[in-house]
């Protein structure tokens, strides 16, 4: 694709034009990239993979398509129940080390690496393994030189053998029937790919990617939404007393109960600050190759071949579409969006989630964790920067699967006790059917 030609687009009108021209500007020769260059997916299997207008099988088009109602009802409940738990307990952790400094995006990646990959895997989860989540990481950091696909084994050779590690441990997690006892997606992308002819290793080596879906967008978005609030101490009291007021109960045993859905219900400026943090910050790109001759607004034509690019950094601040503070964070902003006539079009000048139909399918567990995470937090401890004022980080661009750069500095900080917080049982609760978030999405 680098000797194509490229097209971008930056107005919200032509984002709708995408929308209602998907069947011709497709997705799927990038995922079929990634599928080969990342994962090492070769030949046949690639074949496989790649949709049935290019030639393929289209498998890679139905181990998609079963995500998406696996990721609501039921089965985001199931992964909701698995997730707070671990939350909980890497969050109990910072009350018995009062005052210890530690890494914020660090933090951040240990406590959702383990929460969320054993939500989806179950109990013999692979990211158990300290190797193996550090094995992730390599690859995700890396993920702009392994997409160059040149000698990957010599020129990034950690990320390449962090890549093979993975793949070796779900091999291993396969053949032990792990995915027998894990959540309905993992066992249903499993069976859908084993049910397609796919061999033991393609489907481990498709899965030893996943993680770019599970964790590379969610960690350094859950780290940036508690710098945008924590760095805003108007800010963070109102969205402190919203979900003490909104999303926390007391039960007869005097447990601290925060329900993931009164957060939902309940805590509209939480949710609003985590869009806008999503708006002001996102810098992926929605790519995708036109199949045929495609004329969007009956103005600009696509040709057959070409590459077509939808920047958020630029789509997420258009002016005319979200006013003329467009530069500046306003956490009340996705609240006001609530009740304005032109919802439709604010949903197309947002791209963070990505392009329908194209849309994250775990956007909801996504951000149920990242919630739960920050109400907990916010309620619970006061967090200092050790500098002593809380100064952004340099990001970074090579790890090009998030959407949302990860720091490359350190920002240290201590987390520290609120009163009245001290000494008290504090739980989480998933009220059934009650997962799915008031998202905008493009």
């Amino acid at each position: 694709m680098l000797n194509n030609k490229v097209s971008v687009i930056t107005s919200p009108d032509l984002v709708s034009a995408v929308k209602r021209n998907h069947r011709t500007l497709s997705f799927d020769p990038i995922f079929s990239s990634a599928a080969e260059r990342v994962a090492g997916i070769q030949g046949s299997a690639l074949e496989l993979l790649r949709e049935k207008a290019s030639g393929g099988k289209g498998l890679g088009n139905e181990v998609v398509h079963v995500m998406h109602p696996l990721l609501l009802g039921d089965g985001l409940d199931h992964m909701n129940e698995r997730m707070i738990t671990f939350l909980s307990e890497s969050i109990d952790a910072l009350a018995s080390s009062p005052g210890r400094e530690v890494d914020l995006f660090e933090w951040c990646r240990d406590a959702i690496t383990v929460a969320s990959t054993d939500a989806v895997y179950g109990p013999r989860n692979p990211y158990k393994s300290r190797t193996v989540q550090d094995a992730f990481w390599d690859v995700e950091s890396n993920l702009s030189l392994l997409m160059v696909n040149i000698a990957s084994w010599i020129a990034v050779r950690k990320a390449w053998k962090g890549r093979e590690l993975l793949v070796q441990s779900f091999i291993r997690y396969y053949q032990e029937k792990g995915h027998e006892n894990a959540s309905p997606m993992a066992y249903a992308r499993f069976k859908t790919q084993h049910d397609g002819g796919a061999a033991l290793e393609d489907i481990a080596r498709l899965e030893s990617v996943m993680g770019l879906g599970i964790l590379s967008n969610t960690v350094p978005t859950a780290f940036w939404v508690i710098f945008d609030i924590y760095s805003r101490p108007a800010l963070l009291e109102a969205v402190r007393d919203e979900i003490r007021h909104g999303g926390l109960s007391v039960n007869p045993s005097g447990e601290h109960v925060l329900d993931l859905a009164d957060i939902r219900n309940n805590c509209p400026l939480l949710l609003s600050s985590f869009q806008e943090t999503l708006r002001l910050r996102s810098n992926s790109g929605q790519v995708r190759v036109v199949y045929e001759d495609t004329t969007l607004n009956d103005r600009w034509l696509l040709k057959k071949g070409s590459v077509l690019v939808v920047p958020a950094a630029t789509i997420n601040r258009n002016k005319p579409a979200w006013g003329s503070d467009v530069k500046e964070f306003d956490p009340w902003r996705f609240t006001k969006l609530a009740e304005s006539a032109d919802k439709r079009q604010k949903a197309s000048a947002f791209l963070s989630f990505g392009i329908s139909p194209s849309i994250c399918p775990g956007r909801h567990f996504a951000t149920g964790e990242i919630l739960a995470l920050i109400a907990m937090l916010i309620l619970r401890f006061d967090i200092s920067p050790v500098a002593g004022s809380w100064k952004e980080p340099k990001t970074n661009t090579k790890a090009v699967a998030a959407s949302l750069s990860p720091p490359t500095e350190s920002l240290g900080v201590t987390f520290s006790e609120r009163e009245g917080s001290k000494g008290q049982k504090w739980t989480f609760k998933v009220t059934p059917g009650k997962g799915r978030f008031g998202l905008i999405i493009g």
